[in-house]
């Protein structure tokens, strides 16, 4: 199957005499999902050639391509380059990177670049918090992870694009919340993610239940609260319920 898709491929780079920018990215992409790594960088000496000025989404393409092989050397090296000359910083490079070490646990790496994007002019972004996110999460750092999607939050309503960390995240905090007994952590991730969320729904609430009974804390209105949230909770949690809202 790869051989026939690399046939394809070689018959599309013959036909390429206009040294288009498109096709020389869209044989990136394709080496790269075939797991060719050599042609890889052929296509990619060849685009230089032709192109001596590039864009940043051909460095992004490239970059993406190299550490989906598993090449971070190169990766590494194409991306000094990128950020020697760049007239924009544009994070989607730099994210492509710290994903790269991540998922490679170099972590210090993955923190490096991050700053070197915040000195050379970069705007953090929501995806940047979210891949720290995602290695914290993994790793059970939940202090860390808690400081990520606050980052995040902030970072996509300053730029105008909402973000919102994923269920699971959502609920791992939570439960670290009720495993330590910390209505008041709770309680200011409610406040954060209904500035970028409406519903946050019946497992949050119940979770937030289970918090308060946790950490021994009563608050009278919960049932009134629940109510305007417009959230129905199972019977198990009702008997919590009736425990946080005593007098």
């Amino acid at each position: 199957m790869y051989q026939k898709a690399e046939g394809a491929l070689q018959e599309l780079e013959r036909r390429n005499s206009s040294r288009s920018l498109e096709a020389y990215q869209f044989l990136i992409t394709l080496y790269g999902r075939t797991g060719n790594l050599v042609e890889v960088h052929r296509i990619w000496r060849s685009l230089k050639l032709a192109k001596p000025k590039m864009a940043n989404i051909s460095y992004l393409n490239v970059i993406q391509a190299l550490v989906k092989l598993k090449d971070i050397p190169a990766a590494e090296t194409i991306f000094r380059e990128w950020e020697s000359h760049c007239s924009t910083y544009d994070m989607r490079v730099a994210n492509s990177l710290i994903s790269a070490y991540l998922k490679e646990d170099m972590l210090e790496k993955a923190e490096a670049v991050k700053k070197r994007a915040k000195r050379a002019g970069g705007r953090l972004n929501s995806k940047t918090w979210e891949l720290f996110m995602d290695y914290f999460l993994q790793k059970g750092d939940m202090k860390k992870v808690i400081r990520c999607v606050d980052r995040g939050v902030k970072k996509g309503r300053s730029h105008a694009r909402i973000w919102v960390p994923r269920q699971e995240a959502i609920m791992s905090l939570m439960a670290y919340f009720e495993q330590n007994k910390a209505v008041r952590g709770a309680e200011r991730l409610v406040e954060l993610l209904k500035t970028v969320k409406a519903e946050l729904g019946q497992r949050f609430f119940e979770a937030l239940l289970r918090t308060y009974v946790a950490a021994g804390k009563t608050s009278p209105g919960m049932r009134q609260r629940l109510k305007m949230e417009n959230v129905l909770i199972s019977s198990e949690a009702e008997k919590l319920l009736e425990t946080v809202c005593k007098e």
